[in-house]
């Protein structure tokens, strides 16, 4: 924990407290997730060369047309360095056409970074 001025307050260690999921599990999950942008809702977050793991979602309002919608994501899908999520407000498309190609462009920009 840090001060505004940058010094530091106190320094924690993080510790495990349990796995969340079973392996085979997560394996599953990140399989499907693979599925959604290779070949579903999410395709407009695929990035050449590297595997992404994705899933779009879109929520109605109420308001005739407008939703909310997000999609989140990892990537390298085998090996994660980075995890995303676009939450949109007040659209009026889905989570693949409207959050999935923010979350892609800012995935480029992030992997681009060694």
């Amino acid at each position: 924990i840090e001060q505004p001025n940058g010094s530091l307050v106190t320094r924690t260690s993080p510790s495990m407290l349990g796995r969340a999921i079973k392996p085979q599990t997560a394996a599953d999950l990140t399989s499907m997730m693979q599925a959604v942008v290779t070949g579903g809702t999410g395709q407009s977050a695929q990035i050449s060369g590297v595997s992404v793991a994705g899933k779009t979602g879109t929520a109605e309002t109420g308001n005739s047309g407008v939703n909310t919608t997000w999609f989140i994501a990892f990537a390298p899908a085998d090996h994660p360095r980075i995890a995303i999520a676009v939450v949109l407000q007040n659209q009026t498309g889905y989570g693949g056409s409207t959050a999935a190609p923010i979350a892609k462009t800012v995935m480029e920009a992030l992997l681009s970074n060694p």
